[in-house]
């Protein structure tokens, strides 16, 4: 539908420029010579616009052969597209980029000086270089400004389809140029949330009425005396996490941390990965005191990485959110607009040797009751110096010293000469199936790289850290059952009775899934929820700090407007 809407676009701009040409009054000979000054001097400008532009081609489609004519320009003016555009260009810190990468102000400096007395020269820079700026937005919107490979994301390259080119001529022609790039932007409805919240956090952040609650002298409690009241109230009015009508009952308190304070600092606490005590400590002071402009820059690298995902998704996908320790579960929902299960996660330890990678994968396995392959540099760091202090580990574990795969391994004897031998990588080490598995009663695989994947855990006390970095890089689900009746439950004989029950039985079952489930990694610092609540996560392995030093760098070549 949206390319025989782009093909009638494309119609109604060529008969717009036969009408334009026919308006102007110039005879047949005149208005040839006309376009073919103007294409020749388009070529000229798309040359030299697009040296080092990394979507060169895409601007010189738009002046090549017959498609050369004037996109923004009649009767040698600036039309009210052009105009409009050049408004967007400027604007576009709305959607969380740069205007300076996209020459507005030039843009501008050179539409003012067509008065329909401009040369086919002037009129082809003018129209190239818009062209140009407008090619850069789209690109940026649909793709991102950056490789995310080239940041240590391990995503697939671009399958998008988008023509850059024919999309920037419906823009040229758009009644509303506006609608049609945001066409351009992802669909999600975490990404328009979040384009949303930028817009209201940018407000917050220029309101410089608003402070910073000053350190407190210790942890505060329920009523402590703290002479930042005042100053947290108006704070915690005006991040959504106090009513006004509740601020000023409040104010009566003075300088109080009273229960109404509690408990608006709780629910501040909640959207921002702390626990939810109401008790204001250390963790609590510092995250009420990072700037608005900090959370600003969140949303804005986040709507980044929202660009780097593909234009469509599966049926059936789950999402692992790192910094927010998230996992959801989605169901015939192309726009990830609503979850249909929601749960805790554990992931990597933060620090380049444990934390989990970001990529994408297909779940196509469930193993019940697995058996735990420890990685050699688990065995030979940690497990090898451990049964060398104290023989009773390796029972108290329930390890065993194999080589081969599950089916028929060869059991060896514990000895410090086979013990070498795990260390040279000859054997392995496993831990039998059960209820202290590493792995707990059921692993969740999609073949990668990493050898990352889900699974149950012994350790479920562990949850109730609002911080959950414990893990060597796989991700340890908090509800492994309910995981596991969603991605089973179009297989025959296995429901949530039958699964628990296999879970709990005696045999290690491994289950090809008919329907595999596409698994999203991800890396999001900044989330609004379904019910509209944002959530600001820690930066846990730096990635927002190197993109944005990245983005900082990668202005695109400067052009001469």
């Amino acid at each position: 539908m949206l390319h025989n809407l782009r093909l009638a676009r494309r119609h109604a701009v060529a008969i717009l420029a036969s009408m334009t040409l026919a308006l102007a009054g110039l005879p047949a000979g005149a208005q040839s010579s006309s376009v073919g000054s103007f294409a020749d001097a388009a070529a000229r400008a798309a040359a030299t616009a697009g040296a080092g532009f990394a979507r060169r081609s895409s601007l010189q489609q738009m002046y090549s052969g017959t498609a050369a004519r004037p996109f923004w320009t009649a009767n040698g003016r600036p039309t009210r597209q052009a105009m409009a555009v050049i408004g967007i260009l400027g604007e576009v810190a709305t959607r969380g980029l740069d205007a300076r990468n996209y020459g507005s102000a030039e843009l501008a400096t050179m539409a003012g000086t067509l008065d329909g007395r401009s040369d086919s020269t002037q009129l082809a820079r003018f129209d190239v270089a818009l062209s140009r700026s407008v090619i850069q937005l789209l690109g940026d919107l649909h793709e991102g400004r950056t490789d995310p490979r080239k940041l240590g994301f391990h995503l697939p390259p671009s399958q998008s389809n988008l023509d850059l080119a024919a999309l920037a001529v419906d823009v040229s022609a758009a009644p509303d140029p506006n609608v049609v790039i945001t066409s351009a932007e992802p669909v999600y409805t975490g990404y328009k949330a979040l384009e949303t919240t930028l817009a209201r956090y940018r407000t917050l952040a220029s309101d410089t009425s608003l402070k910073a609650p000053p350190s407190a002298t210790g942890t505060l409690h329920v009523g402590d005396s703290y002479a930042g009241a005042e100053t947290l109230r108006r704070l915690l009015v005006a991040l959504g996490d106090l009513s006004p009508s509740a601020a000023a009952a409040d104010v009566a308190q003075g300088a109080q941390y009273s229960t109404t304070l509690s408990t608006a600092v709780a629910a501040f606490q909640r959207r921002h990965g702390l626990a939810a005590d109401g008790v204001a400590g250390p963790a609590t002071m510092r995250a009420l005191r990072v700037p608005l402009a900090h959370r600003v820059q969140q949303i804005e690298l986040t709507l980044e990485r929202w660009r780097w995902l593909p234009d469509s998704v599966p049926s059936r996908y789950a999402v692992v959110n790192i910094p927010g320790f998230r996992l959801y579960l989605f169901e015939n929902d192309r726009y990830a607009s609503k979850p249909e299960i929601r749960m805790n996660v554990i992931v990597g330890r933060a620090g380049r040797s444990r934390a989990t990678p970001i990529f994408t994968g297909t779940m196509s396995q469930v193993v019940i009751r697995p058996y735990w392959d420890v990685p050699p540099s688990i065995a030979r760091n940690e497990i090898i110096p451990a049964t060398r202090r104290r023989s009773g580990y390796f029972a108290d574990q329930n390890l065993e010293i194999v080589s081969g795969g599950d089916v028929g391994a060869a059991i060896y004897p514990l000895s410090s000469a086979n013990l070498s031998r795990v260390a040279s990588g000859s054997l392995r080490i496993r831990q039998r199936p059960g209820p202290n598995n590493s792995l707990g009663l059921i692993k969740f695989l999609f073949p990668n790289e990493f050898n990352v994947y889900l699974h149950d855990t012994p350790a479920q006390a562990l949850f109730s850290q609002s911080q959950r970095d414990f893990s060597h890089g796989c991700i340890r689900v908090q509800d492994p059952l309910s995981l596991a009746e969603f991605v089973l439950r179009d297989q025959d004989g296995w429901n949530r009775s039958s699964i628990d029950s296999a879970m709990h039985g005696t045999k290690t079952i491994r289950i090809s899934m008919s329907r595999p489930v596409a698994v999203y990694i991800l890396y999001q610092t900044a989330v609004v929820a379904p019910e509209g609540i944002v959530y600001f996560y820690d930066d846990l392995y730096g990635h927002d700090a190197r993109l944005a030093q990245t983005l900082a760098r990668s202005r695109p070549p400067a052009w001469t407007y």
